[in-house]
């Protein structure tokens, strides 16, 4: 039965999106089916472009610092039924755990105060574990000397040991293997006042994290295992992750599962909760490290690994729901305690922006991340980690065979973002499996997985492909890399890459519609489209998170825009995009990690409408063919000139008439400023028709559908081009979100052959009704306020 009498929720939303981008979507979905459901909605957050929909399904947003205070304000005057923290980021958690008794009439819902407190307080945290007979590291935090020798004692070196201070910020940990190293340590006068904290190192440990849900009748399931190829001492998000996790056996697996579930029950935890592990594959010692009760950077890899709609289960069962009898959109049933069935192997791997080596460890050091799938580790590697597009491998292979064996022990033993790389260089010169993975704390299945790669790279490299290799050497997945060039001018049927469905999803989950796909090695084909006419949406890799929240943005309104016009979305990309419930069943979506997709003839020619291109640089065969529309951005003009008064607009042209949808109006007052969204309104008649002359004379030689992006500075009384550039930029989800034009589903209309009217007034290309406006505050405070309130700042600032 659904808890009762819970009707109004507060949504405590993310508190930096450029941290926090895999919540968008999450976000996304949890206001959906909450609307669906018919639940009153607000979310409090700081800034409102994390969101991806400014008021779709949200009957309120609060723009406000996310803080125990803001919460305790909104709950005494507005009475929500429930708080909902868990879609939020861990500051959410931290809000809730400081709120213990002073909103005792509002529900909690997911986690109560106790689980969310734990996050934080190690020493609760280990406290309940040990009651429970759960293993844990134990732990001390003392300022007493002889506490902490007589603890170190008894547990014995290596340890690992910070700094806590009284302001709650620390030291970071340092990794201690003697008695010497701990006396230089505790030598250190840092801080008077700071407490120390020791506990046992599990450094080299192999590391796993479990994903279950569970609801308030204590039905649990498992839902996904992640594995890090990379033992423990290099961060998280610096590894290379692997689900499911292929190194433990079945025993070792459920002994996993039990204690993740458990875990669940002891601190009562309702929805999804993810538990990290640290494991000792020759003493078997394991270790729980910490817990997330709520969705994560986890929860949304393996929602897209394993098909299964982790955000809409968790909210359901934060609500009540039973896991057996949850309801998706549509209203469709669907069985949540069936757990996954992965009949493939999806794998994340960390980016970074430069080709140089870089160290890696204890703190984070990638720019992004790319998922792929297949069906082995040497295809996941091959299309992900090792693949020379992404990677530039066969660059590195050249400066690795230029070291002795020293210096290359070296990088083993000082572990690079190159490590799969050199670890393949060490396989060459025939270093031992065995000792490699007593060195790098890498377990054997992935060193034989890159000495089957490096194996078959030989073979490619040496055009020594035969019928008797070609068809392994294609199923681990190394068509299009590097000198496998080779394979595509075979005409052999094994050598032809296809497109599988990720099933991954039990058979009595039959109701749950999924169109996620992969590229992968095979002679069958599980594609199916409609027969109405298509669009292809191809995207880039990405490179940055900004990057990746305006590729969400985009995507989603595209998508909802194709469909709408009635024509069928495919998104084909290198890494997969897990589409928001509202366009789950709309949408194809297919990650085609060296963009094959185009030259196998999949897709019937003569169905495919338009193709809209994300990326930065088009084909010679794209840029002839006037259905490709790029809309990356590209720049057209740049001129250095600062003013104190400055202003963004974004331009929809149809290649002859052109609207402004949406201005950002910007303002230098001293020393601080301020930057209004949808200013449109607020323009005079003199600065309309100048801005508008002035695109005008910019766009004049361009005949062509797109959207621009202008900068204009104010200086000796006249608005000045500063920067102008072509495509969707950063500031596509302010421009949409505050503008009552819909400016990518404008886009979409002008592609399919619509036009502007003819010679528009100028209050007709400045149309925007819009009635809340977005100010941002240096950069960092967001508020919203209405025509009035923003007439007063005018007024009141702009003096």
């Amino acid at each position: 039965m659904v808890t009762s009498g819970i009707h109004n929720i507060l949504i405590i939303g993310p508190t930096n999106s450029d941290k926090n981008v895999d919540l968008s979507t999450a976000l996304y979905d949890t206001a959906e089916i909450l609307h669906q459901l018919g639940y009153k909605t607000t979310i409090m957050v700081e800034n409102p472009t994390a969101l991806l929909s400014s008021s779709e399904f949200f009957d309120k947003v609060v723009v406000e610092k996310v803080n125990g205070e803001n919460i305790l304000d909104y709950v005494d005057n507005f009475h929500p039924d429930a708080i909902l923290p868990t879609v939020g980021d861990k500051n959410a958690l931290g809000i809730i755990s400081g709120l213990n008794g002073k909103i005792s009439s509002t529900n909690v819902l997911g986690t109560d105060y106790f689980a969310s407190l734990a996050t934080f307080k190690r020493e609760m945290f280990i406290s309940k574990l040990n009651e429970n007979d759960l293993p844990v590291i134990n732990f001390i935090s003392s300022d007493d000397e002889k506490e902490l020798y007589d603890f170190i004692r008894s547990i014995g070196f290596p340890i690992i040991a910070r700094r806590r201070f009284s302001n709650r910020h620390s030291s970071g940990w340092t990794n201690i293997n003697n008695l010497f190293e701990l006396d230089n340590f505790m030598a250190l006068e840092d801080s008077q006042s700071a407490k120390i904290e020791i506990e046992r190192s599990i450094r080299g440990f192999s590391e796993y994290s479990f994903t279950v849900v569970r609801d308030r009748f204590d039905n649990s399931a498992l839902i996904g295992t992640i594995e890090d190829v990379e033992p423990i001492g290099i961060h998280h998000l610096d590894s290379n992750l692997v689900s499911p996790a292929i190194s433990l056996n079945d025993s070792k697996l459920q002994k996993l599962r039990n204690f993740a579930m458990k875990l669940a029950r002891v601190f009562d935890v309702v929805g999804a909760c993810t538990v990290h592990f640290a494991y000792n594959h020759k003493t078997n010692e394991c270790y729980i490290t910490e817990f997330i009760p709520r969705l994560s950077e986890e929860t949304k890899f393996l929602e897209y690994a394993t098909s299964y709609p982790l955000a809409t289960v968790s909210v359901e069962l934060n609500l009540g729901y039973q896991l057996d009898k949850l309801q998706l959109d549509s209203g469709s049933s669907f069985n949540g305690a069936s757990e996954p069935f992965m009949d493939h192997i999806t794998s994340r791997f960390p980016q970074w922006n430069t080709t140089d080596q870089r160290y890696i460890g204890p703190s984070k050091t990638s720019d992004s991340s790319i998922i792929v799938s297949g069906f082995s580790i040497e295809e996941v590697f091959n299309k992900g980690a090792l693949n020379d597009k992404l990677n530039d491998t066969l660059n590195r292979y050249e400066k690795l065979h230029q070291m002795d064996d020293d210096q290359l022990f070296e990088k083993i033993i000082h572990p690079t973002n190159w490590m799969l790389d050199v670890l393949i260089e060490a396989i060459r010169r025939d270093f031992e499996l065995s000792v490699l993975s007593e060195v790098t704390g890498i377990n054997i299945p992935y060193l034989v997985a890159l000495k089957n790669i490096k194996e078959n790279s030989a073979i490619i490299r040496d055009d020594e492909i035969d019928e008797n290799n070609i068809e392994n050497v294609v199923g681990m997945g190394v068509k299009g890399i590097g000198y496998s060039k080779v394979l595509l001018d075979r005409d052999d049927v094994v050598t032809r890459t296809v497109v599988k469905s990720k099933k991954s999803v039990s058979v009595n989950m039959d109701k749950l519609q999924q169109q996620n796909y992969f590229l992968t090695s095979g002679i069958s084909n599980d594609l199916e489209f409609t027969d109405r006419n298509k669009i292809i949406v191809r995207s880039p890799i990405i490179t940055s998170k900004k990057n990746i929240m305006v590729r969400q943005f985009v995507l989603m309104q595209l998508v909802k825009s194709i469909n709408q016009n009635g024509l069928e979305a495919v998104i084909l990309g290198r890494e997969p995009w897990n589409s928001p419930l509202e366009i789950r069943n709309v949408a194809v979506e297919i990650a085609d990690p060296h963009m094959e997709l185009q030259h196998l003839n999949l897709i019937q020619e003569k169905t495919i409408f338009k193709i809209i291109d994300f990326s930065q640089t088009l084909s010679d065969e794209d840029t002839e063919n006037n259905r490709v529309f790029q809309i990356s951005t590209q720049p057209i003009k740049s001129v250095d000139l600062k003013a104190d008064t400055t202003m963004r607009i974004i331009v929809v042209s149809d290649g002859t008439s052109f609207s402004i949808p949406s201005v950002i109006f910007r303002k230098m007052v001293g020393e601080r400023s301020y930057e209004i969204s949808a200013f449109n309104n607020f323009l005079t008649d003199t600065d309309k028709s100048e801005i508008t002359n002035i695109v005008k004379n910019e766009l004049e030689d361009s005949h062509q559908i797109n959207t621009y992006n202008f900068e204009f500075a104010y200086s000796h009384d006249h608005w000045m081009v500063t920067k102008i550039t072509s495509g969707m930029n950063q500031d596509i989800i302010r421009h949409e979100l505050a503008s009552s034009v819909h400016v990518i589903d404008t886009l979409v209309k002008l592609i399919l052959g619509n036009n502007f009217q003819a010679d528009m007034t100028v209050d007709q290309i400045f149309k925007n009704d819009d009635e809340d406006f977005l100010v941002t505050t240096n950069d960092q405070k967001f508020n919203s306020y209405d025509a009035k309130g923003i007439q007063k700042i005018i007024s009141d600032k702009f003096k």
